[in-house]
């Protein structure tokens, strides 16, 4: 696995500008082949966020990012079908009315089973939340990825609400120009 870091400078307009680091290697890992370099660019960032939770989540990092010129960094998880991924996002503010968001690598393991690919469908009765990768079926608890049984194959994306309320406070913090009380995704989520 080549993945360690991939960034994106957005405008206000939250049109992707600029890509770089290992961005097509992560896209094609992922099963993303709409989502390398050449097909994102010059297009808007929340056209490629599933499930309005989420997609509001990150556009509300950003606008606190864009109105206070302060950084937010957030530890979540990215994982692939084959692998636990722990990754940190910051938000920098730029010059020219822009912010870089990087992904860093901070950990990776192989589940102990692989996971077949799942997939998102807007109707599917299982939760997958973006931040944490949290799993809850049938409107049951979050569980974490690797302490399921077998992963749901299709999966709406939402947030838990561990992640929410996190968010909520990160962003809060930020414009209150402190620290954000607790550690956001706090053990990147549900433990196993």
């Amino acid at each position: 696995m080549k993945f360690l870091q991939t960034y994106c400078v957005l405008d206000r307009e939250l049109r992707i500008l600029w890509v770089g680091g290992d961005w097509d290697e992560f896209a094609l890992e992922n099963q993303g082949p709409a989502a390398v370099a050449n097909e994102v660019l010059s297009t808007k960032l929340d056209d490629h966020i599933v499930g309005e939770d989420t997609r509001s989540a990150v556009i509300g990092l950003l606008e606190a990012v864009f109105e206070t010129q302060k950084e937010i960094k957030l530890d979540c998880r990215c994982d692939s079908p084959r692998h636990l991924r722990r990754v940190q996002l910051s938000i920098r503010p730029m010059k020219d009315n822009r912010v870089l968001m990087v992904h860093d690598l901070r950990d990776v393991q192989s589940f102990v089973k692989p996971f077949g690919n799942w997939h998102y469908r807007h109707d599917a009765t299982a939760a997958k939340c973006s931040f944490c990768n949290a799993v809850r079926q049938d409107g049951g608890v979050w569980i974490a990825p690797e302490a399921l049984e077998t992963h749901p194959t299709a999966v709406r994306y939402v947030m838990c609400e561990t992640c929410q309320g996190q968010i909520a406070e990160a962003i809060t913090a930020v414009r209150e120009n402190r620290k954000p009380a607790r550690s956001l995704v706090n053990g990147y989520g549900p433990q196993s």
